[in-house]
């Protein structure tokens, strides 16, 4: 199971999905097995992991009780390889539910201390509409965007906008590429005259003006930015949810 899995089911049964992402999650539900198969766990696990305690030292015991159990488990699980050197279905699966055990303990340790930026940069998948003549370009920029290859999408994103000043959204991936590379001024530049505009992109850039001030441990800044970020926009239950974290 993949992290980026557990947060998805968290932000669903915490209601926290837009429409739209409902209905995808619930047609991969009906047409993914082993996808329904990682939500069943995780919503089982969960429920019982987030059940109430007494007083919050025995929360604590449990934490840490859970927490030695799932390295023990995985220690304990070997990969058993036969003459032909092939691993053990059996026991590589065993090893692979021991490890998406212990990953879910370990997030729901941690996923009541401080929030951290990788939590909640889940980008929208680049995909452009510039064609003709950038056509390259732009296949080149949502493969490398993609696959999280921010130095490449950044170069590509630079060529389209030098062709297209004006495609604000152009502008707003080219200004995410430059936060992921840790490039938070240039970053914070573009996301600042986006933001002053009138586009749909508007609260978009505030949401990734607010990840960027997170990502530096700037929590006040961040906040500040987050509470302009009114109840219309998309972003809004993410910054509502941040928030509450900080």
């Amino acid at each position: 199971m993949k992290e980026d899995n557990y947060i998805l089911f968290d932000n669903y049964l915490n209601k926290e999905l837009s429409a739209s992402e409902i209905i995808s999650f619930e047609e991969k539900l009906e047409s993914d097995t082993n996808f329904k198969q990682e939500f069943e766990i995780y919503k089982t696990l969960n429920t019982s992991l987030s059940s109430k305690f007494e007083n919050e030292e025995e929360e604590q015991k449990l934490r840490n009780t859970l927490s030695n159990l799932g390295l023990k488990y995985i220690k304990k699980e070997k990969l058993v390889k036969n003459k032909g050197k092939i691993i053990s279905l059996f026991n590589y699966k065993q090893l692979m539910v021991a490890a998406s055990i212990a990953l879910l303990i370990g997030l729901f340790i941690f996923k009541d201390g401080n929030p951290v930026y990788r939590d909640f940069s889940n980008h929208n998948p680049l995909e452009l509409v510039v064609r003709g003549e950038n056509n390259t370009a732009s296949i080149k920029a949502e493969e490398a965007f993609n696959s999280k290859n921010y130095e490449e999408a950044f170069k590509q994103l630079s060529i389209l906008a030098s062709k297209n000043p004006n495609d604000i959204e152009i502008q707003l991936y080219k200004g995410i590429s430059l936060l992921e590379l840790n490039k938070y001024k240039k970053a914070e530049t573009i996301f600042n005259k986006i933001s002053s505009g009138n586009s749909s992109f508007s609260n978009t850039a505030k949401w990734y003006k607010a990840l960027g001030f997170l990502k530096q441990g700037k929590l006040d800044e961040c906040k500040k930015v987050l509470k302009t970020i009114p109840e219309t926009a998309e972003e809004y239950k993410q910054a509502k949810k941040l928030l509450r974290k900080l």
